[in-house]
């Protein structure tokens, strides 16, 4: 009989929720700074619920927004906030001055009622994403443009976790000999169905030089996704519906 994983052998669990037709996934225990790093970002933050020491004014719009000069900044001081934070990107700055008031009431209902009117992507803006998180609630509702990017920002913070794990992280890091286990994105699209269901993915360390995540597909179970903390240890003893290797 295989024996079971204590709890502690586990290295970081993540809950994602993926709607396609919404085009957005509800994750918990990813943080916001864990988003910021993982997604690949050239666009400026509109800030619709977060105030930033530092932030930019748009007079137009009334609204701050963070200039992708300070997103290092920004994502270090929202890493020690608790209130609830919405943002939106953009391209151009100058954008924000051609919003009508009804595009700027969209922008409004979407950071109140953590939906959209009509649609969260607006072609003045060319968003990627809106980003919703409510610490409190350990919950994360990402919008994205392109669903491949939920995939692509769950395997870099999972990459994140296995390079701090191995010590490859620090300022005085040696070389290593041989290639970091890595997880790629297209493995983790091949189990989105799923993502759709809700799953719970669970990092691992399987050998010296193998990790695994393990996925256990939650469905209804679940009204809020911070009730799923309080059951883990029972959720683990649960034998996994898929395991995902991660070698290097």
């Amino acid at each position: 009989m295989k024996k079971m994983r204590a709890s502690e052998d586990y290295l970081y669990h993540l809950y994602m929720h993926m709607d396609e037709i919404g085009k957005f996934v509800i994750f918990s225990e990813l943080s916001i700074s864990q988003f910021i790093t993982s997604i690949e970002q050239h666009h400026h933050l509109l800030l619709l619920k977060c105030p930033f020491e530092g932030s930019a004014y748009n007079a137009h719009t009334y609204f701050d927004y963070v200039p992708k000069t300070e997103l290092l900044k920004f994502k270090k001081q929202v890493a020690e906030r608790k209130e609830d934070i919405c943002f939106i990107d953009f391209q151009f700055e100058r954008s924000l001055d051609l919003l009508t008031p009804k595009e700027q009431s969209e922008l409004l209902y979407l950071a109140h009622k953590r939906e959209p009117i009509i649609s969260p992507f607006f072609y003045k803006l060319n968003n990627r994403f809106v980003v919703y998180s409510s610490p409190s609630e350990r919950l994360t509702k990402v919008f994205f443009r392109q669903l491949d990017d939920a995939e692509k920002v769950v395997a870099s913070v999972l990459n994140q976790q296995i390079a701090e794990r191995e010590g490859t992280n620090g300022f005085w890091r040696r070389k290593l000999k041989t290639v970091l286990p890595m997880l790629n994105a297209n493995e983790l699209k091949q189990h989105r169905a799923s993502a759709t269901e809700g799953v719970l993915l669970s990092l691992v360390k399987q050998s010296s030089k193998s990790y695994g995540l393990e996925c256990r597909v939650l469905g209804d179970r679940y009204d809020y996704p911070d009730e799923i903390w309080f059951e883990i240890r029972e959720l683990l003893k649960e034998q996994a519906d898929a395991i995902i290797p991660i070698d290097s």
